[in-house]
């Protein structure tokens, strides 16, 4: 094949192409040799063998082309994908697409492939480069295998078969498929069932209000358009949807406002989740062999595991033994931590050395994103759960591939599918008041009147709005709560600087930059590097003066761990990102602060949110208490009718 041609002649060749094939479509391909090529060009054998070495080169074009658009769909970005599945979908119809007019000449090509060995090699090309693309996104190797054996014998099918569509055969033949793979999970553990059948009319609908477009927002709304009985409105005073979880793009870098890291991804919120409401998505692991602390300029594995404890030199083989006693008092739930008050009042009465003390501080503070001296405030029966599930948990740190826009693009399409639910983006609500038995909200647009309202939003702005209503001294207590906040500092790499671990926690420092990239790839361009540093802060300062003094020497704290793990860095740096004081959690889980109840007392709301009640810490708890809002939202409407 020639590879670099003038137009002129590159025209040529694709119009001799486009002929033959015509002639294999309309005769069959053993039927038309190589002067019946010649001849309906009006060619020479000369220039048909300068362009081809035989007839069955022009057939390797049509893998060629498949190829093509199996590199052009690797390209796409994660925020522009709108689920996982539907992004996969897409590419398999695509491929049916370029090939749907031809069956009697697919036929000739894949009985050929068996037979000729140019021919099954660009075959095999082919089906590689799409089993390398698709684990990019999938990185399952299992399924990505099925997936293709699905697609390979539907066009086996397709073939055998006169008068049969190959788009009909590829949609139903991987939705089965996709139902198979997302059956693996188990069945849902909430009785919601998505398919009602209820003759409801559009005046006797529940008319719902969710205030705050974030995760939590998203997920109530996502359960709740399920239902047929439900309409309602979100509002979201800011520019985008996701809240904290937003995502955007810069040179080709997918940055992340909150770390899309998820632990104990197999016992989290966001598995039951997606059963229930069919998202689809994928994660990866973090190699847990790369995951290393540093403590007195010394690297050592960080204990994540039995092999991992074994390795680690943070404590001794006698500490190594208590410290597994702890784990396994934890897992039966047994460990005294969790009939103290926090986790500091169980270590002051703990005979453990000082190093294990400190080990526990350091999960503490790696896990909840704040400092030693907060770690010590935190409940110890939230000790006692969290770890229990994490402990537990074969999978303990992962990210969802293609960022957090993965799973909030697929919550928005949910939410919007059936056609019941306005999404009002950069609406914010100001007011609210009782009014004819309903709950009116007043925006800069409208005043709209709603018969339930769920807040999802940070509890110190709900605390705000509730001014001067009848429900502001309910929400007092909840008033001087304090939020979780730490130190961000991503930079995006045009090349791989260095890759020594995934994972590297400065234990005297408090702070640790996370390789994104070496886990999640899709977030980078081909070739880069994605670098977070993350730097637990202290909020004791007695004047801004010493505020701003620590968040600099922080800085150049974490500035000094890329130059000491990633030399060079600042020489490759396309973008940068620095926020010296970002929002991990609305409320900080320690004892001093409050949790919000997803019901209150006399208080006739909803609430839900990371600074709510609910099962796990950070995004978990969003999820959860939305799922649990949305589930007794659901519990008040009339029984339906099940399918």
């Amino acid at each position: 094949m020639v590879r670099f041609m003038r137009a002129a002649t590159r025209k040529k060749r694709d119009y001799m192409i486009e002929v033959a094939l015509r002639l294999f479509m309309e005769r069959g391909y053993e039927q038309v040799s190589v002067d019946d090529i010649i001849t309906a060009t009006n060619t020479s054998k000369g220039t048909f063998y300068h362009y081809f070495q035989g007839k069955d080169e022009i057939l390797r074009d049509i893998p060629r082309k498949q190829m093509s658009i199996i590199n052009e769909w690797a390209e796409t970005t994660p925020s522009q994908v709108q689920s996982l599945e539907s992004h996969i979908h897409r590419l398999f119809l695509d491929l049916a697409s370029n090939i749907q007019a031809y069956p009697r000449l697919i036929r000739s090509l894949l009985s050929l492939t068996l037979q000729n060995e140019a021919l099954k090699s660009i075959d095999e090309e082919q089906y590689q480069l799409l089993s390398n693309r698709l684990l990019r996104w999938l990185p399952e190797r299992d399924k990505v295998n099925l997936l293709i054996a699905a697609y390979r014998g539907t066009l086996w099918m397709w073939c055998s078969q006169e008068d049969t569509d190959l788009l009909t055969m590829i949609r139903n033949h991987l939705t089965w498929v996709w139902s198979g793979l997302r059956s693996e999970q188990g069945t849902p553990s909430i009785p919601i069932d998505t398919r009602l059948v209820q003759n409801v009319k559009e005046a006797n609908r529940m008319n719902i209000a969710i205030i705050g477009g974030g995760l939590a927002g998203l997920t109530a709304a996502a359960y709740l358009s399920e239902h047929e009985g439900v309409r309602g409105v979100l509002f979201e005073r800011s520019p985008q949807w996701g809240g904290r979880a937003f995502t955007y793009e810069k040179s080709g870098f997918t940055l992340n406002y909150g770390a899309h890291a998820v632990y104990g991804i197999d016992r989290h919120e966001l598995t039951s989740m997606e059963r229930e409401l069919g998202l689809s998505f994928s994660s990866k692991q973090v190699d847990k062999r790369k995951v290393m602390y540093c403590k007195n300029d010394q690297l050592t594995p960080a204990p994540l595991d039995f092999v991992n404890l074994m390795r680690t030199e943070i404590l001794n083989p006698i500490q190594k033994v208590r410290f597994v006693g702890e784990i396994s008092a934890i897992i039966a739930h047994i460990h005294k931590v969790k009939n103290y008050e926090t986790l500091g009042d169980y270590l002051a009465q703990s005979d453990a050395d000082e190093d294990v003390k400190e080990l526990w501080e350091h999960l503490v503070c790696s896990n909840f994103f704040i400092t030693p001296e907060e770690a010590r405030k935190v409940p110890g029966e939230v000790i006692s759960e969290y770890y229990y599930n994490l402990f537990l948990s074969s999978r303990p740190v992962n990210y969802v591939l293609g960022s957090w826009a993965v799973i909030t693009n697929q919550l928005r399409q949910k939410i919007e599918l059936p056609g019941t639910w306005e999404m009002a983006l950069q609406e914010g609500v100001e007011s609210i008041r009782y009014e004819d038995k309903k709950y009116v909200l007043k925006t800069k647009n409208r005043e709209q009147a709603f018969d339930k309202v769920i807040f999802a939003m940070p509890v110190q702005q709900i605390c705000k709005l509730m001014k001067g209503t009848p429900w502001e001294p309910f929400l007092a207590p909840f008033e001087g709560n304090t939020a979780t906040e730490v130190m961000v500092y991503d930079i995006g790499l045009n090349k791989v600087v260095a890759r020594p671990f995934s994972y590297i926690s400065d234990m005297d420092n408090k702070l640790f930059i996370s390789d994104v990239s070496a886990t999640d790839h899709t977030l980078v361009p081909d070739g880069g590097q994605l670098l977070q540093g993350i730097a637990y802060l202290s909020d004791n300062f007695s004047n801004e003066e010493e505020r701003k003094a620590y968040l600099d020497n922080k800085t150049k704290q974490m500035e000094n761990l890329f130059d000491h793990y990633y030399p060079g860095w600042r020489d490759v740096t396309a973008v940068k990102r620095v926020s010296k004081k970002a929002m991990v959690s609305s409320v900080k889980n320690i004892v001093t602060n409050q949790l919000l109840p997803v019901r209150l007392e006399n208080v006739p709301f909803y609430f839900c949110g990371d600074g709510c009640e609910g099962k796990g810490e950070l995004a978990e708890r969003s999820f959860s208490s939305a799922r649990a809002v949305a589930k007794a939202i659901l519990e008040n409407i009339k029984t339906p009718v099940r399918v």
